[in-house]
């Protein structure tokens, strides 16, 4: 989709051929399509041939946005944290490509890394979306460390690949390794996603959250209504709905209309609640467990753990020894 996109605004058309006709009448006509890869690739190299460009995938992520990656993209920037949206990425992505892998690890305590592999090789063309895909997993890990951040170590597969990317990262260290990637500390799968708008983790105004005043607008007072019944235990899409007056589907048709999904807003406000009691130390993790809703301090702990990567007690020491 970037590509056709791209090579439609240079105005510019690749050779006559199948991929020529067939992959931008796919991407036009449904932008969630799934495109044959040796198509797709062999689209690549051609319209970088026809640009004269090599650094055609760089040239095409550089600007490209996670948030215009379609429903996946879509859900990506809902996530709540770094960690949140890794999580997401690594168990959905097969789903949108079964050519290609985009995984990441925790080897040590300090540095992750984040790979993108192709499970066959495909042709020429796959450099490109190589490059491409390498540029927007950056994207994805800026989306909590800032538009400016940028790998330490860089991993790749092509020494010529060195070439093509040094000025756009920077010039960082260079590995070579069988997959393409790059490594970043531990430490930020712990930060909240900056586009969603995440409170940070020193939120001023611990009233703030719960506002009495009413919103004036439908999801404004959904957020409120789930927030309310969350110390009662009583905060399931039912139940809300009930508290609402509207039937189950009608709630889920309107969430849906607004791009919005019950479970993740249902986690969202937990997540931003919790931040807030995190910071008051006479509040024991089993009172925040019950507050948001919780029956018992496991429960609390598995989701604030697929939230942050870390445990509730390991994230507050880490908070209390940084001020």
């Amino acid at each position: 989709m970037p590509f056709v996109e791209f090579l439609d605004k240079a105005d510019v058309f690749v050779e006559r051929g199948i991929e020529r006709d067939l992959v931008p009448a796919i991407v036009h006509r449904d932008g969630e399509a799934l495109v044959p890869v040796h198509l797709a690739h062999s689209f690549l190299e051609k319209g970088a041939r026809k640009l004269g460009r090599d650094d055609f995938g760089v040239l095409v992520g550089r600007n490209f946005q996670i948030s215009e990656m379609g429903a996946f993209g879509r859900s990506l920037c809902r996530s709540l944290t770094l960690h949140d949206a890794l999580t997401k990425l690594r168990s959905t992505f097969s789903l949108y490509s079964s050519a290609e892998r985009v995984w990441w690890t925790q080897k040590t305590k300090e540095t992750v890394s984040f790979c993108h592999a192709y499970v066959h090789k495909t042709g020429p063309g796959s450099r490109h979306a190589r490059h491409c895909a390498l540029l927007l997993m950056r994207a994805a890990v800026r989306l909590a460390a800032g538009s400016h951040w940028q790998p330490a170590c860089v991993l790749v597969q092509d020494l010529d690949d060195i070439l093509i990317l040094k000025e756009e990262f920077s010039d960082p260290e260079f590995c070579r390794s069988e997959v393409s990637g790059f490594t970043f500390p531990a430490s930020m799968l712990s930060l909240p996603l900056r586009q969603r708008g995440a409170l940070s983790f020193a939120v001023p105004d611990k009233d703030a959250f719960d506002s009495a005043t009413p919103s004036d607008d439908f999801l404004g007072s959904l957020r409120q209504v789930i927030a309310t019944l969350l110390p009662e235990g009583q905060c399931g899409l039912n139940h809300v709905a009930q508290a609402l007056g509207m039937h189950p589907r009608t709630l889920q048709r309107k969430l849906s209309a607004l791009g919005q999904d019950y479970s993740e807003l249902l986690s969202q406000i937990r997540y931003e609640k919790t931040l807030l009691l995190m910071q008051d130390p006479d509040f024991r993790i089993f009172d925040i467990a019950l507050e948001l809703g919780f029956q018992d301090a496991s429960n609390f702990s598995r989701s604030f753990r697929q939230w942050t990567g870390v445990t509730p007690t390991e994230f507050r020491k880490t908070q209390q020894s940084q001020h």
